[in-house]
This record gives structure tokens, sequence and C-alpha cells, in this order.
């Protein structure tokens, strides 16, 4: 009996395909990586379905990472490099494996798409329409840098691996949170 993950995964699946422009997989290697190819300032989608067991396979200009924490009003995205791994039955895992980094997002308007418990599917937010409020809400665990409250994190997905767009300037143009197994 197929698990809730694979019907969540279908539906991430299902919505990425639905707003798909004009991705190809990347046959260059390590998209996002020194000498790969710099993501445009504007949005474009990221994960896409492929015959890779419905994993998604990144866009030029992506990579994958495993934020650790946001910061500084909201603005600093501690994260690492991670890779996928995919199993044709169960779908992909990440592993986070790179050294820490920090990152910014290019402006208040950059898209990110976030996952839901409570909520049917995916949101597309932006930066400063809530994207990054979730993201610290449910990778840091409090709504504010200064709270040692513990925030409401019934609505997080958990895994906190995201599929981002990083332009030449180093900062984030795009965000998606993804399923794992």
């Amino acid at each position: 009996m197929p698990s809730i993950r694979h019907a969540l995964g279908a539906t991430a699946l299902a919505c990425a395909a639905l707003t798909l422009t004009a991705c190809q997989p990347d046959d260059t290697g390590a998209a996002g990586s020194t000498g790969g190819t710099p993501a445009s300032a504007s949005p474009t989608t990221s994960a896409s379905p492929t015959a890779k067991g419905g994993c998604p396979t990144l866009a030029p200009g992506h990579k994958y990472v495993l934020v650790e924490s946001v910061s500084g009003a909201m603005n600093t995205l501690t994260t690492k490099d991670a890779t996928q791994s995919c199993n044709p039955d169960e779908g992909a895992f990440y592993d986070a494996t790179g050294k820490e980094r920090t990152y910014t997002v290019a402006s208040d308007d950059t898209p990110i798409t976030v996952l839901h418990v409570k909520k049917k599917g995916p949101s597309r937010l932006t930066a400063a329409g809530g994207g990054l409020a979730h993201i610290r809400v449910c990778v840091n665990g409090t709504a504010q840098e200064t709270s040692t409250t513990p925030a409401d994190t019934s609505d997080c997905y958990g895994e906190n691996f995201f599929d981002v767009a990083v332009n030449s300037d180093g900062k984030f143009t795009e965000m998606t949170e993804l399923y794992g197994s």
C-alpha cells in the first residue's frame, strides 16, 4: 500500500509539472557549483519530474541545500550543500554533504515555495511575504531570532531541504522546499 509520502510526493510533482516552463535536466554535473551555470535573477522552475523514479532533476543553475538556520532580521540563511539519492520505489532522499555557508535572498520578492502539513499542497510565497518566516519557524523552531519560546511547528514538513537558484552575486533567487522519503 503506498504511503502518505508517496501521495504527497506525487501531488508536489504534479504541481511542479503544471508550472514548468522550459526546464531541461542538467547534463553538466553539479548545477550551481563553481563552474556551473549561474541562475538568472528572474524566477525559473526548479525541480522537475523525470524518468528516474519520479525524483526531481535540478534545472540549470540550481542546487540542493539543507537550511540549518535563518538569522539576522530573517535575511541570512545558514546552509549546507546537499546531494540527492533516488530509489525508484521510495523516491528522493537528501543528505547534507557540504561545508556550512551563509546566503541571503536576492530581494524581498524572491519566490519561495514551502510545504505544509496542515494545508493541502505547497504554497508559493515571497521572501518578505511569509516564505522566510515559515522557514525560520520550521528550521529554528522560533518565530523571532531573540525568542526562546518555541513556535508552533505543526505546519512544518520537517526535512528542510531546498532546491535553490543562486545568482552570480551568490544570492538565492528562488527556493523550493523538497519532499524527501
